[in-house]
């Protein structure tokens, strides 16, 4: 084996042990990233709701929790040795850029791929949850080879996400299928004018009340962009390229949540328990050390996520109660979970 070849395999194996990604120079791939919105304005859809948890009315910006998610997947891309450009990294009416703007900023960027960054809402009284991935064309047949891929990989991964229920399987479509009603070939704006392979992601509906609760909590919203991260490894083949991982949950009592609904999908029906504000979460090492700890918010969301964790055996707790522990192992490159019912 000639000494370059050698070398180059002892960097690859010393850049797995560290967590970092194998990409060299000369095989970085560029996303751009387009949290949708910006500002609170009309577009922007505004929703208050009661908060239990903060015993207030509570104003929820989709443009919010766009960003959250976008920077989260931004740096998490960047250290897994992706290159990124961002349509926007603030959340003022500024940044709330012309749709035919951000196709011609990806254009211009050398990316690889685009991605738009969103949640969704029925817009009528039925509630349901789930997570839906659209690209231009029709369904299975995109404008731009490779956008239905990267669409699964999206919906596929998001899927997986254990802290909140979903009515419905994840689902791809083209945007002139989806949306056939607005007219032949006409589909949605902010893809509408995208030469790149492509879609828009709506990880989940904010409008079920639970779970905009959920998208009120930084981490969750950063869960989701690190799931996102492991979708665009998956489209790009990367995905030994990086060891760390994420350990999350939500914390639940035995009472039914105060917004519950009981949404229904195909073949569930969905009450959720209330959560836990304000309750301490302990990661421990297989030693049973504890490494480290979360306390849940008071926005009535029972969220907790452990981030940046290499992979192996762990246990999760809540504290002052060793009986609530329980084994968690975290593959390279992935999510675990493990929810809680309090006591």
């Amino acid at each position: 084996m000639k000494r370059h070849t050698l070398y180059i395999l002892l960097l690859a194996v010393l850049s797995f042990a560290a967590g970092t990604s194998l990409a060299i120079a000369g095989d970085k791939a560029r996303v751009f990233i387009n949290p949708g919105h910006g500002g609170h304005d009309n577009n922007d859809r505004p929703s208050p709701f009661y908060n239990h948890g903060a015993n207030d009315t509570t104003w929820y910006y989709e443009s919010d929790s766009n960003i959250l998610k976008g920077l989260a997947l931004r740096d998490i891309l960047k250290a897994k040795g992706y290159e990124v450009v961002m349509s926007r990294v603030h959340n003022t009416t500024a940044d709330d850029l012309d749709l035919f703007e951000i196709s011609s900023l990806a254009a211009n960027s050398g990316a690889d791929i685009f991605f738009a960054i969103h949640s969704n809402a029925t817009g009528i009284p039925r509630k349901i949850n789930h997570t839906l991935s659209i690209y231009r064309g029709n369904t299975r047949e995109p404008v731009v080879e490779g956008s239905d891929s990267l669409a699964r990989c999206v919906v596929n991964q998001l899927f997986r996400n254990q802290l909140t229920p979903w009515t419905h399987g994840p689902q791809v479509a083209g945007d002139w299928t989806f949306y056939s009603n607005w007219g032949p070939k006409t589909g949605l704006g902010v893809l509408r004018y995208n030469k790149l392979p492509g879609m828009l992601s709506e990880g989940s509906f904010h409008d079920y009340l639970p779970e905009r609760a959920r998208l009120l909590n930084a981490d969750y919203c950063a869960l989701e962009g690190w799931n996102l991260s492991v979708a665009i490894d998956r489209y790009f083949g990367r995905t030994r390229g990086y060891v760390n991982g994420v350990i999350a949950g939500v914390v639940t009592t035995s009472q039914l949540h105060a917004d519950s609904v009981a949404i229904k999908g195909p073949r569930i029906e969905i009450v959720e328990a209330a959560p836990a504000c304000g309750v301490k979460v302990e990661l421990l090492d297989a030693s049973h050390k504890v490494l480290s700890s979360y306390t849940t918010d008071n926005l009535y969301n029972g969220v907790y996520v452990f981030k940046a964790l290499k992979p192996g055996r762990y246990f999760v707790r809540l504290a002052g109660n060793p009986g609530s522990e329980r084994p968690v192992t975290l593959a390279p490159n992935a999510s675990a979970y493990c929810n809680f019912l309090k006591p």
